[in-house]
């Protein structure tokens, strides 16, 4: 469920004596912070040729702070480091405009950082949290917790492929692609939830994590997964069939959690179960989905 070559590369990494690696952030008890990193490559996790820059930079600050979200925390601070190639010097400037702008607009203070040339634009950012009371782990979903997603999902590929394609329209799916804002569907009651996680991959993915290191069963009704009607008009212009996006689309930078009461701003969509097997079943209007059939799609590579 967990084999693939991120994992393999993570496992490889923390080796035998580190303690375990599996969530959205790490834990650092001896400060009581949670701590994320994440970095975009160029042509890699963004193309200048149909993206502002600025528009770098903001979703670099969105999928490190979704992170934080994700584990029960609000970013208080971050580190930078940006490669910059020759004659992108302007470009620089304006991610990290996009950088600023986010980091403003949530009172996220910049700590330092480091800058170098290179062949192409590679940019990290290190990111943190005070350490909730609970934080939202992976492994705690428990048998009997309703499954949430915090908003509709689909929506950043169907804007990847609109911009792409020079399509007019899909405003919505752009505004999710190019700056996508974790803040925005933040549950009320956080300190309530059991486990969470963020989609950053893919909803389908993010929930075979929860499987596997709660280990659980989970049963999901896609019918009961919101959709939007750019994610409906994009199924059709894009020949995609509607499960794919559903579940298949990445970098939504969304939360998807379980709680064992009713979250109301937040979509319950199944239900974790005992089921032996770490086994997620999804069902369509009582008709079960083969989940290997889902196409995950990877907006650059």
């Amino acid at each position: 469920m967990l084999n693939n070559r991120e994992w393999e590369l993570i496992n490889f990494a923390k080796g035998e004596k580190n303690a375990f690696i599996g969530d959205d952030c790490a834990v650092w008890n001896e400060k009581s912070l949670v701590v994320t990193t994440d970095h975009f490559c160029e042509n890699v996790h963004f193309d200048l040729s149909f993206m502002p820059a600025e528009a770098v930079g903001w979703r670099l600050m969105a999928a490190n702070a979704s992170d934080v979200i994700s584990m029960g925390s609000i970013p208080t601070h971050y580190l930078l480091n940006i490669a910059i190639p020759e004659n992108g010097f302007e470009n620089a400037k304006k991610m990290i405009e996009g950088i600023h702008n986010f980091a403003g607009k949530y009172n996220i203070a910049l700590l330092g950082g480091d800058t170098t040339a290179a062949e192409q634009f590679t940019l990290g950012v290190t990111m943190f949290g005070n350490k909730p009371e609970k934080p939202l782990l992976r492994s705690s979903a428990k048998p009997g917790d309703f499954v949430y997603l915090a908003s509709e999902t689909g929506l950043s590929l169907c804007g990847y492929k609109a911009l792409k394609k020079g399509i007019e329209g899909f405003e919505k799916s752009k505004e999710r692609f190019l700056y996508p804002d974790p803040f925005l569907h933040i549950p009320n009651k956080i300190n309530e939830l059991n486990a969470a996680t963020d989609i950053s991959d893919s909803l389908l993915s993010e929930l075979r994590l929860l499987c596997a290191l709660s280990d659980v069963s989970i049963k999901i009704e896609a019918e009961k997964i919101p959709v939007h009607e750019e994610v409906k008009l994009g199924s059709e212009l894009f020949s995609i069939p509607l499960l794919n996006l559903l579940f298949g689309s990445g970098e939504e930078f969304i939360m998807l959690f379980t709680a064992d009461r009713e979250i109301e701003e937040a979509y319950k969509i199944g239900r974790v179960t005992d089921k032996p097997g770490k086994h997620l079943e999804i069902t369509y209007e009582n008709h079960v989905i083969d989940a290997d059939s889902i196409k995950l799609f990877s907006h650059f590579g």
